[in-house]
C-alpha cells in the first residue's frame, strides 16, 4: 500500500450531489480543523470599531502607536485585533479595573475569533462558506475533487497532523495544480479542508476553473501530482533513499569501468577468455577507428550503438554488477512506494538511460584495444602477377585470397558457438566487403587521376613539337 493514499474524481453539473453541498460538508463535518483565518482580511467589525473608539478616548496616547497607524492605513479585522491586543498589554493595570475591558478579556468576543469553518485557499483570499457553496452550485462546468491521506504514524512523524501544515503544502503546489489540471494559473480556483481522523489524517480538495469547460486531469497528471506531493511530504525520508541510490549507482559505474579496463588489457595481451566480448570489443574498435567526430554514445551510428549495448549486456552478467543493479533498483522502488504500489517493469542495464555513463566508459576503454586511425588487415585486393587479368577495363579482385588472409579474425567467433558465430561472422563479412569496396574505389580514383595527368603531359609535348591531333 502506498504511504500517500490519493483519490481523484469530479462532480458533473446537474448530478444529485451538488459541488456546493460537498464544499459545505467537508468544511463543517465532524473532525474538521477550523483553521480558516481569511476573515482577518475583512473590514473591522462594528464591535471592534466601538472598542477602538473607547480605547482612544480612555488612552489618547495609543493613537500614536505603530499598531494604530497600521490599523488606520488598513482597517481590517486583523489590524483591529492587533491594536486592541497591543492596548491591553500596554495599559494592563488600568484596564483590569475597568468593566468594559474586563468583560472583553473574560469573554474574548467572537469578533476576534477566526475559523468558523475548515475551508482554506490561497493566501490573502477571504473564504465565506455560504458564498463558496452558492458559487459552486451555480457553476455549469466540471468540479474536480481529491483526497490526500496519510497514516497516523507518518502524519505524527512528519508533522502533518495540523491543517496549517497541509494548507502551506497545497499553497506551495498551486502552480503544479494548474499544470496538471490543465487550467491557466489565472483561472484556477481551489479549496481544501483538513480532517484530523483518528487513523488516517487527510485533506479534501476541490479544484475548478473560473472558465467553464476548462480543465482536464489525465492519468499522467494524477501520477505527476502524487509524485510531487509525495516528494514534498516525505522529503527527509527520500533524502536518505536518494543518497543510497546514488551510492549504488556510482559504485556500479566504477565496477563496470574497472571490468572494461581488465577485459581490454586481457585482449591486448591475448589472454581474454570470453570470445564473444572479445569479438564485440574488437569490432567496436574497428568501427570507431573509421568514425570522425566525438566518440561518445549519443553521436555513434545505430549499428555501433547496438554493439556497445551488447558489451554492456555481457558486463551485466557479472554477479557483482548484477547485485549492485538490483540494489539500485530497490532504492528506486522504495522512492516510488511513497505514492504508488505499482512499479514499472525493470529494464536491462544496457537500455537504462540512468547508466549512459557505462556505455561511454565502454567506448573510452574500447578505443584502447586498437590504436586510433584506420584499421588495416592483411587483405590482397588483386590476383598474383601470373594470374592478374584485366577484362573490359575492369579490375578483377581475388576475394578468396582476401578472406583467407582474414581467417585468423574468425577464430574467436567460431569458438563462441554456432548462433553467435553466424551473427558475428556476418558482421565481419560486411565490414570486409566495405573495406574491399573502399580500397577498390580509392585505387580506381587514383588510376583515373594518373591517366588524366598522363594525357595532359602528352598533349603538352605534342603541342611543343607542333604536332596536331
Amino acid at each position: 500500500m502506498p504511504r500517500l493514499v490519493t483519490k481523484f474524481g469530479y462532480i458533473r453539473p446537474g448530478k444529485r450531489q451538488s459541488p456546493g453541498g460537498y464544499a459545505r460538508y467537508i468544511a463543517t463535518r465532524e473532525g474538521v480543523e477550523c483553521i480558516d483565518d481569511s476573515h482577518k482580511y475583512d473590514p473591522a467589525t462594528q464591535a471592534q470599531k466601538r472598542l477602538i473608539r473607547r480605547i482612544l478616548h480612555d488612552f489618547p496616547d495609543m493613537e500614536q502607536s505603530p499598531a494604530y497607524q497600521a490599523y488606520a492605513r488598513e482597517p481590517t479585522r486583523e489590524w483591529a485585533s492587533s491594536f486592541i491586543s497591543c492596548s491591553l498589554r500596554e495599559n494592563g493595570e488600568q484596564i483590569t479595573s475597568m468593566k468594559t475591558y474586563a468583560d472583553y478579556i473574560a469573554t474574548r468576543p467572537g469578533t476576534e475569533r477566526f475559523g468558523s469553518h475548515g475551508l482554506f485557499t490561497d493566501e490573502g483570499m477571504p473564504v465565506h462558506l455560504s458564498q463558496v457553496s452558492r458559487e459552486l452550485n451555480q457553476y455549469p462546468g466540471r468540479v474536480y475533487t481529491g483526497i490526500l491521506s496519510l497514516t497516523r504514524e507518518d502524519a505524527q512523524r512528519l508533522g502533518f497532523e495540523s491543517g496549517s501544515r497541509w494548507r502551506d503544502l497545497l499553497r506551495g503546489h498551486r502552480q503544479n495544480l494548474a499544470e496538471q489540471f490543465k487550467i491557466p494559473p489565472g483561472h484556477l480556483k481551489w479549496y481544501a479542508a483538513f480532517h484530523n481522523a483518528s487513523h488516517h489524517p487527510h485533506v479534501h480538495l476541490i479544484v475548478y476553473s473560473t472558465v467553464p469547460g476548462e480543465g482536464h486531469l489525465s492519468k499522467q497528471g494524477v501520477e505527476n501530482l502524487r509524485s510531487a506531493l509525495a516528494r514534498d511530504i516525505f522529503s527527509q525520508d527520500l533524502l536518505c533513499t536518494y543518497q543510497r541510490q546514488t551510492g549504488y549507482r556510482d559504485e556500479l559505474r566504477q565496477e563496470s569501468r574497472a571490468q572494461m579496463e581488465r577485459i581490454v588489457e586481457e585482449i591486448n595481451q591475448g589472454s581474454c577468455e570470453n570470445p564473444v566480448i572479445r569479438m564485440l570489443i574488437l569490432e567496436i574498435a574497428r568501427q570507431l577507428s573509421r568514425t570522425s567526430g566525438k566518440k561518445v554514445y549519443g553521436y555513434l551510428k545505430p549499428g555501433t550503438k547496438a554493439l556497445v549495448d551488447s558489451v554492456v549486456a555481457e558486463l551485466a552478467k557479472d554477479e557483482r554488477i548484477q547485485t549492485l543493479y538490483d540494489l539500485w533498483y530497490t532504492q528506486r522502488e522504495d522512492a516510488l512506494r511513497t505514492y504508488t504500489d505499482t512499479f514499472p517493469e525493470r529494464i536491462p542495464l544496457e537500455r537504462n538511460p540512468e547508466f549512459k555513463a557505462i556505455r561511454n566508459a565502454v567506448i573510452q576503454e574500447t578505443i584502447k584495444a586498437v590504436p586510433e586511425g584506420p584499421v588495416t588487415m592483411p587483405l590482397r585486393t588483386s590476383l598474383p602477377k601470373d594470374e592478374d587479368k584485366e577484362k573490359d577495363g575492369c579490375m578483377t579482385v581475388n576475394l578468396k585470397a582476401g578472406i583467407d588472409s582474414a581467417a585468423p579474425a574468425f577464430e574467436p567467433i567460431l569458438a563462441a558457438g554456432p548462433v553467435a558465430s553466424y551473427d558475428a561472422a556476418g558482421r565481419l563479412l560486411c565490414s570486409l566487403a566495405r573495406m574491399l569496396q573502399t580500397k577498390i574505389q580509392a585505387e580506381e580514383k587514383e588510376m583515373a587521376i594518373l591517366d588524366r595527368k598522363q594525357r595532359q603531359l602528352q598533349a603538352h609535348k605534342k603541342q611543343a613539337m607542333g604536332i596536331r591531333d
